[in-house]
């Protein structure tokens, strides 16, 4: 078990400006974490039977349930009654059968009491979703948070927080939240924040990625985000990894098991607070120590992984892994309705540290000959077609997937310009868009520009659907698809020249 002394790493310090430069090819011991996210039966602590009142724990078993939780639940108050047709057991200790975790939503105080009966139990893990511990600034927070560590230090138990909504797996039914999708994917997502957990799920989701496990774990008193992208590494499930991160326990640890994480699978990294304002608020969050800015970007390029400035990134480098093909380089071919949308997107791309090529004269020659003019369009790249003209779209898409010099279509769908009219043409673009997908599917991105009221409307929701259903990546502007697709692209590039970043 690894120690859970509160070690301050050196990259929580400014002045500090080395790291650990091993080069060594493994991790230590696979920590044993997956019951974690398997276990059979569940206790919660803090379920109230008064709907007049908010109960984080009746909340987490309505979660639990409406999520499908496949093993057993045993609510617990002292105050016993009934719920949701569950029977409320008064203390852990009477609950008849074993417990393999326990979720406490009681106050700070009562926490150091339900640890021993936890012990006293048998339990492996308990989830610490009641806050008011190390995160604010009273001095009895931090005395809690040190009743804790005493004693699941002394009894050998793993504790998840405090301060966090704990775990999220569809395949068990595991949830922090109503209604989250029911269906497993290939992201493995670590976060501090519970709220950013859940943006980024239901966001992810939007777009057809869906999630292996989710773990929002807080303080990090015990198990940090060392251990989550360690597991994450070795989980058969998960194929990329993304962590929202606001400070780390041991550096030196961290930057082993990123290192090891970077070179099997994509590591996607959010540090949070790089300012002054952001180091504040991470303090008084979770109640890290956010760290140099300049330190950080260091070591994530040292390991390989890939550094974000904000969820909405994360998320953009998430629906690039889940369905795009690693590039062949940065030339990009731009193709859509509306002149001036084309050269915003060519200055995007440039901006981002793409290529904007002159299409070859062959091509242009045979775009022409569907078209049978550039009148009111341009085939020279960015490429813009007539508004209306799909009987010949297809054809249009063909050609240019043939054009050598293509490395990425970047293509864009506009809603909004015509509302009244506009539902059938742009069914027929993406119609078209979706036929060629053999072709192009793996190197192309759909920048799906809503305007006005449109953004809500249900066109938008099912263009965006259809195509992520037919293995799209979708982004709502030129500028986050430019900024992700560079990204992207610069991480194979390193991966290709050095597997071991």
């Amino acid at each position: 078990m690894n120690s859970r002394k509160d070690r301050v790493c050196r990259l929580n310090d400014p002045a500090c400006t080395s790291h650990p430069t091993e080069t060594e090819d493994s991790c230590s011991e696979k920590p044993e974490l997956d019951y974690l996210f398997h276990p059979k039966s569940i206790a919660i602590i803090g379920v109230s039977n008064d709907m007049s009142r908010e109960s984080g724990g009746r909340d987490y078993l309505e979660f639990l349930v409406k999520n499908g939780f496949k093993g057993s639940i045993y609510p617990v108050n002292a105050r016993g009654g009934r719920v949701f047709g569950f029977d409320i057991y008064t203390t852990i200790k009477d609950v008849p059968d074993r417990v393999d975790y326990v979720i406490s939503a009681v106050p700070a105080r009562y926490n150091r009491q339900l640890l021993l009966d936890c012990s006293a139990k048998g339990v492996k893990s308990v989830h610490v979703f009641s806050a008011g511990f190390r995160e604010i600034s009273d001095k009895e927070g931090k005395q809690f948070e040190s009743q804790l560590t005493a004693v699941a230090d002394q009894k050998g138990m793993r504790i998840l927080g405090p301060n966090c909504i704990g775990i999220y797996c569809p395949e068990t039914g595991l949830s922090f939240d109503i209604n989250l999708p029911r269906r497993s994917g290939p992201l493995g997502l670590i976060s501090q924040s519970g709220s950013n957990s859940i943006y980024a799920i239901r966001e992810a989701a939007a777009r057809g990625v869906y999630i292996s496990k989710a773990v929002s774990y807080g303080n990090a008193y015990d198990l940090n985000e060392s251990d989550f992208i360690e597991y994450f590494t070795h989980d058969p499930g998960t194929k990329v990894i993304a962590a929202y991160i606001e400070g780390v326990r041991d550096g030196t640890r961290f930057a082993k098991v990123l290192r090891q994480a970077a070179k099997i699978k994509p590591t996607i990294i959010y540090k949070a607070g790089a300012t002054d304002a952001g180091t504040r608020a991470v303090a008084s969050h979770t109640g890290a120590m956010a760290g140099s800015d300049r330190i950080w970007e260091g070591l994530l390029t040292q390991a390989g992984a890939i550094q974000v400035r904000n969820i909405e990134e994360l998320v953009d480098l998430v629906v690039l892994f889940n369905y795009t093909s690693p590039l062949r380089g940065r030339n990009a071919t731009i193709m859509g309705t509306g002149g001036g949308l084309a050269i915003e997107a060519a200055n995007e791309c440039r901006n981002a540290g793409l290529a904007v090529p002159l299409l070859p004269a062959e091509t242009q020659r045979r775009l022409f000959d569907i078209y049978g003019t550039e009148a009111g369009g341009s085939f020279r790249n960015p490429i813009d077609l007539y508004f209306g003209a799909w009987d010949v779209f297809e054809k249009a898409i063909n050609i240019i997937a043939e054009c050598p010099q293509n490395d990425l279509l970047l293509m864009y769908v506009v809603l909004g310009i015509r509302p009244e009219t506009e539902a059938g043409l742009v069914r027929a673009q993406v119609g078209s868009i979706i036929a060629s997908g053999k072709l192009i599917a793996k190197r192309t991105a759909v920048v799906l520009l809503s305007m006005g009221p449109n953004k809500f409307s249900q066109t938008t929701f099912e263009t965006q659907t259809a195509l992520c259903e037919a293995g799209f990546p979708v982004f709502p502007s030129f500028t986050r698809a430019a900024s992700a697709v560079s990204k992207f692209i610069d991480y194979h590039e390193r991966h290709s020249k050095d597997p071991d970043t």
